[in-house]
């Protein structure tokens, strides 16, 4: 596989780059960086993902007593249908 490869230009403090170059050979910096770069972005992926697991446990849960998903969404919507109506009877009196 040959990725085109761009250049990017980043700053950064001393002390790291100077760990950097005492480390990682000048010949294999970038792919060092670009690695790490791809690592902190996977790690990053997947902390968003599990915090968007996490959330779905503070949704609201249904007790659906038997009932199929067509019959639990109809009495949801029900439900929320007389929410907006008397949230409207109480606004305009």
């Amino acid at each position: 596989m040959n990725d085109h490869k761009e250049r990017a230009a980043f700053t950064i403090s001393k002390s790291p780059n100077a760990e950097l170059e005492g480390v990682v050979p000048a010949s294999k910096r970038s792919r060092f960086v670009e690695q790490a770069i791809a690592d902190a972005l996977l790690r990053d992926a997947r902390k968003r993902a599990l915090d968007a697991l996490d959330a779905l446990d503070k949704l609201p849960s249904y007790d659906t007593s038997g009932e199929d998903s067509v019959e639990v969404l109809r009495r949801i919507r029900q439900e929320r249908d007389s929410e907006i109506a008397l949230r409207h009877r109480v606004a305009a009196a």
